[in-house]
């Protein structure tokens, strides 16, 4: 079918909604609460849209003779309106082995004017399809090839704030690329673990934790410190790196209170009444280093570990704080982190029982944590698949459609935010988080 529109708009107009990549069409959209359309906000140069003639400004209100669903705000919405459905079409859609079959026809309005526009498509295996491992495995090379671009020469991501960022997604991207079965002794993955340890292999942790200054390592990024330096150590079958997981080990145990709560860094958040966050994330720290043979303080566990029980809502999720009435629309990252390290410690089976069905009754949910759109995506899967593989495809598919919106025609990952504050993705880079976000999505949970 023909292009049945007017020339090219320049701009699209100033909209209000969420924005997110187009996947394979090559442009970017705009869904807003209760709209059944998307604005076309960009359209990539050469890509598949602009050669069919998508220009910035059109609505796409449908797929063929369907017109889109509503678009829902809510937390257990997820992608559900245009963005579940353009996503699963492209996914089937990109799959068909025919050039001249393999085509998607939206239904646009431009000025006023309805018509079809019928889009070419590149060829990749489908997300969805009854083996999915071939279509996970090229997103996940996309993904890989995406982040070492992005590496800087002495070993980190750089982050636009610096400090706690650049080790936080340096950890993550470290992580992500063990998990996706990278060779441990690649150079550039032995040269993001030796930037982690840092000087001396501190880990720019002072020798008082309790110091505070600029210097001194925030909590979020000792947690994945220790994270990425024990994969590491587990990949390799070695201990290289057990001193500097020791002392970040031990500088989450001194900064933990005795309430058992914890602040973004030395002082405890909120007036003392915590940052839960923090707690989850140091649990699997410690699980992960005394995994690699790195001794903990079993005192701060138990510690940190009674104050979360106490902060656990009766539907399973763990609370902002330990006080109640905070809510858990925002707790798939800390509920999973915590679920992941108690099912790979093999304790507390009744509490991990509760994170576990949390997760699974609301998948949806896990692209709002607090002032982040990924990590609760990251870690999610993992925490599941301890306890089923079943769980876990099942959490897969629940996102299937945002893996197929990340992906553009020229194999790049693009970020998709949350519904809310996604101001700390922004701080750690949008394209590095992406690849992260996929790699770890579609990772085989490792035996390590």
């Amino acid at each position: 079918m023909r292009c049945l529109f007017l020339p090219l708009l320049l701009a699209s107009p100033a909209l209000a909604g969420e924005r997110f990549p187009l996947g394979a069409l090559g442009a970017t959209g705009e869904v807003t609460t209760g709209e059944a359309a998307v604005v076309v906000t960009a359209v990539q140069p050469d890509g598949p849209a602009a050669r069919a003639g998508l220009a910035a400004g059109d609505r796409l209100v449908g797929l063929g003779a369907e017109a889109f669903p509503t678009h829902g705000k809510g937390v257990d919405a997820g992608g559900d309106g245009p963005q579940r459905v353009l996503g699963l079409a492209l996914d089937q859609a990109c799959a068909l082995e025919d050039d001249a079959r393999r085509r998607i026809v939206l239904r646009v309005v431009r000025e006023d004017q309805p018509g079809l526009l019928t889009v070419a498509l590149p060829h990749r295996p489908a997300l969805g399809a009854e083996d999915p491992g071939p279509a996970r495995r090229e997103l996940a090379r996309a993904a890989e090839r995406q982040l070492r671009e992005g590496q800087r020469l002495v070993g980190k991501w750089e982050a636009p704030v610096g400090l706690t960022g650049d080790r936080w997604i340096t950890a993550w991207a470290l992580v992500a690329l063990l998990e996706s079965g990278v060779d441990p002794a690649d150079e550039q993955v032995l040269s993001a673990a030796r930037w982690l340890s840092g000087p001396d292999e501190h880990a720019w942790v002072n020798d008082d934790p309790l110091t505070k200054g600029p210097d001194n390592l925030g909590n979020w990024a000792i947690a994945a410190t220790c994270v990425a330096l024990a994969e590491h150590d587990l990949a390799r079958g070695t201990q290289e790196w057990r001193p500097t997981l020791e002392r970040c080990a031990a500088a989450l145990a001194a900064r933990c209170s005795e309430e058992g709560r914890y602040g973004h860094d030395v002082v405890t958040g909120y007036g003392g009444k915590g940052l839960n966050v923090i707690n989850c994330l140091a649990h699997l720290a410690w699980e992960r280093c005394e995994a690699a043979g790195a001794a903990i303080d079993r005192a701060a566990w138990d510690r940190s570990l009674e104050s979360l029980r106490a902060s656990l809502d009766p539907n399973g999720g763990v609370r902002y704080w330990t006080m109640k009435g905070t809510g858990t629309g925002d707790a798939t990252l800390r509920t999973a982190s915590l679920a992941l390290a108690l099912g790979r410690a093999e304790e507390a089976a009744d509490l991990n029982g509760s994170l576990l069905d949390y997760l699974e009754r609301h998948p949806a949910r896990a692209r709002e944590a607090h002032a982040m759109g990924t990590p609760g995506l990251m870690l999610t899967p993992h925490a599941l698949a301890t306890r089923s593989p079943e769980a876990r495809e099942a959490f897969l598919e629940e996102w299937r459609w945002y893996l197929a919106l990340m992906r553009g025609p020229d194999d790049r990952l693009h970020y998709i935010g949350g519904k809310g504050n996604n101001g700390g993705d922004s701080y750690l880079g949008f394209g590095q988080v992406a690849a992260v976000t996929a790699l770890l999505l579609v990772a085989e949970p490792g035996p390590r």
